[in-house]
């Protein structure tokens, strides 16, 4: 006979979603679970995989009340995320796994509230985009704001990843990512919000491929099918000046520079962001750094980044250019849309770029290498009358950069001359063919040199006339005289 302690446990886990009712009635058909205690229980189902170690210590610590929040069952919990904890959650009905924060209050403080707060996640947080992380709920449950965010399992924000991967991006993917973004925050724009802190950690790659490297370790990079999100999009709260509120250096080094002694957040603070997000990818660091973030503010306010030409040479001029023209100090000297931030960076994006140059790092001012990245375009012609049914071998794989794109495919800069081609491998049956081909070609030629010299002499010229003869043609020789009928004796 099961215990009371068990009884009140599967009716509440059903009640809550923790488990449901097909799972509690196959549960209690067990023979060898455990009816009488409740701690025995919770090991049993741990055991079994029904429940996360997290949930079978609330319940072993009676704090089973922590299973459900504003109807999500919580399986475990994440660690600290901006303004609060994040908890592993599930969907109420399609039992997907989601991300639930619970925001404490005082988060908001001072330049911000609740309502405001719900009013601006709503609108601007559930847009839907390609290249924007979802958030699914939000709202206030037991005097607490709470967020419900279909945040990817297999991602990682840009932050941790170049820090795992080590080495600055390709020109054309750091295009390619800073593209979709702009397009996210053309859409936010244009509806009169504002995202409010552009960084790489706030920007979610994935999925993810691992790596093994020459020393055993493994290292996470983008998969060739990776897409970039954005993260935090209407979950940004209004926030005083950078100088009264210190945030973290984290966040500060991207800071746009009217932030520092302003709260004022417009559509040229994102673009400045991203324009600082893209200098990071391409170098690997970002704009600036500094240990004390009074000293790091400083410098994001009165001093210019050390030069992309310095860093990177072998990008193109205009999409250097491009990057300081987002990252102005002067809001009204950006460029002005992030549309116009889109198609910019569209001309640098995989299959617009021309050519490469040699692979070079720069040392940079701070002693920190920044590696370049460069590719090659790679056209492998197939004629049209090839046989079908024959393998084509395709030059040998070479191996692929740190970032997981392939060297022989794309470039990082544009010159002034187009690529060679690289010729794919010719079978034997294509060589013979084109033997034949070359002596069927040659004896075509010697044909025609041939007919032009018998031309020359005159092997083609039509005969003379013949010349009029003296005698007296048919025409005009003398008719034979007529005979007189008188003189015919005859008549």
């Amino acid at each position: 006979m099961p215990s009371d302690s068990v009884v009140g446990f599967l009716d509440r886990a059903q009640a809550d979603r923790v488990l449901f009712p097909e799972q509690v009635e196959q549960l209690i058909r067990q023979p060898d679970i455990p009816q009488s205690d409740l701690t025995a229980l919770c090991e049993y189902l741990l055991a079994r995989g029904v429940l996360t170690r997290f949930q079978a210590v609330a319940i072993r610590d009676a704090r089973g009340q922590e299973l459900t929040f504003a109807g999500y069952p919580v399986i475990d919990e994440i660690g600290p995320c901006p303004g609060g904890i994040a908890y592993k959650a599930l969907h109420p009905s399609l039992r997907t796994p989601v991300v639930l924060r619970r925001i404490r209050l005082n988060w908001l403080a001072p330049d911000d509230n609740v309502q405001d707060y719900l009013i601006r996640a709503r609108s601007f947080g559930m847009l839907i985009h390609t290249n924007v992380v979802p958030l699914l709920d939000v709202g206030m449950y037991l005097e607490e704001p709470y967020l419900v965010i279909d945040q990817p399992s297999d991602a990682a924000n840009l932050e941790l990843l170049a820090a795992e991967v080590g080495g600055a991006m390709p020109g054309f993917l750091a295009a390619e990512y800073g593209r979709v973004v702009a397009s996210a925050l053309r859409m936010v724009h244009e509806r009169g919000g504002v995202h409010g802190e552009i960084r790489p950690g706030n920007l979610m790659v994935g999925p993810l491929s691992v790596k093994t490297g020459t020393d055993g370790k493994e290292r996470r990079r983008p998969a060739p099918n990776a897409i970039v999100r954005l993260a935090e999009l209407g979950l940004v709260p209004l926030r005083p000046a950078a100088t009264q509120f210190h945030p973290d250096r984290h966040a500060a080094a991207y800071l746009p520079p009217e932030r520092v002694d302003s709260g004022f957040q417009g559509p040229q603070g994102d673009i400045y962001g991203l324009g600082a997000t893209l200098y990071f990818l391409l170098t690997g660091r970002p704009p600036f750094e500094a240990v004390d973030t009074n000293d790091l503010l400083n410098r994001v306010s009165s001093m210019e980044p050390t030069s992309l030409i310095a860093l990177r040479p072998d990008l193109p001029h205009e999409l250097i250019g491009l990057v300081s023209r987002m990252m102005d100090k002067h809001p009204d000297h950006r460029i002005t849309t992030a549309a116009d931030v889109e198609s910019a960076l569209t001309v640098f994006c995989r299959g617009n770029v021309k050519h490469n140059t040699i692979p070079q790092t720069i040392p940079a001012t701070n002693g920190v290498t920044a590696p370049v990245v460069s590719a090659q375009i790679i056209a492998i012609p197939v004629p049209d009358d090839a046989p079908l049914g024959e393998p084509v071998q395709s030059p040998t794989e070479e191996p692929v950069d740190a970032w997981g794109v392939n060297g022989d495919t794309f470039s990082t800069v544009h010159t002034g001359h187009e690529p060679a081609l690289r010729k794919r491998m010719v079978t034997d049956q294509e060589r013979k063919r084109s033997r034949m081909l070359l002596i069927l070609g040659a004896l075509l030629h010697l044909t025609w040199i041939s007919l032009v010299v018998l031309w020359i002499a005159g092997a083609f010229s039509s005969p003379p006339e013949p010349e009029q003869n003296s005698a007296p043609t048919k025409k005009d020789s003398p008719t034979p005289p007529k005979k007189n009928k008188k003189q015919n004796p005859n008549i």
